[in-house]
């Protein structure tokens, strides 16, 4: 039987802490419970605001950087953030067009049922896929006000208050490093075995 809410777990990697200020870098995304259902891109900046530190991570793992000169390098004392602003600008793709190609790529993945966006934390991924899809996509913004924190879930599931999400261990071969798309999918699989543990507590309790 298909589940009445599909979640999506999604990443970004932005150039500051807010959006409209500073520019998402990439965003990655995949269905939990079928995480070969996967979206990533790569997006033109929408100013030259960048936080150093901010890119130093965010730059970390871009496609369009790899292989490149030492000040696309954030391990690199040579790093330069608009070297990597430079390069996002010839080969991001327009905001717009990733905005629409994700909102078809939702659409299709959940099927006529309830989709809801999962993040940790969703203050800061879903603050900037929100604006994004305000700012550049014609339509309603697919997950509408709603939002899913995975570490707030873990933490009711185990009733722990200060647990958080890097506490769940999952059988993944790869090893985030903090592109978007990897760490979509790790997430997507720690959440999924939240959910697990929270399904199984319902059950225990009666619910």
């Amino acid at each position: 039987m298909k589940r009445n809410k599909v979640y999506v777990s999604v990443d970004v990697e932005a150039s500051g802490r807010t959006p409209g200020k500073y520019s998402m870098l990439s965003f990655g995304a995949c269905i939990v419970g079928d995480e070969e259902k996967t979206f990533y891109r790569e997006l033109k900046p929408i100013s030259g605001n960048a936080d150093y530190d901010a890119m130093k991570v965010g730059s970390l793992g871009l496609y369009c950087c790899r292989g490149g000169p030492q000040e696309l390098d954030p391990n690199s004392d040579a790093f330069d953030p608009s070297a990597v602003l430079e390069r996002l600008e010839k080969e991001g793709e327009e905001p717009a067009k990733a905005m629409q190609d994700f909102a078809e790529w939702i659409k299709e993945n959940s099927e006529g049922r309830e989709v809801e966006i999962a993040a940790w934390p969703i203050i800061f991924d879903g603050m900037y896929i929100s604006w994004y899809f305000d700012n550049f996509y014609d339509d309603d913004n697919p997950f509408s006000y709603f939002g899913t924190d995975m570490t707030s879930v873990y933490r009711g599931a185990v009733g722990k208050m200060n647990a958080r999400l890097g506490e769940v261990s999952v059988d993944d071969s790869r090893n985030p490093a903090h592109n978007a798309l990897e760490d979509a999918v790790h997430q997507s699989k720690q959440f999924g075995k939240v959910l697990g543990i929270a399904k199984q507590n319902r059950k225990k309790s009666g619910i």
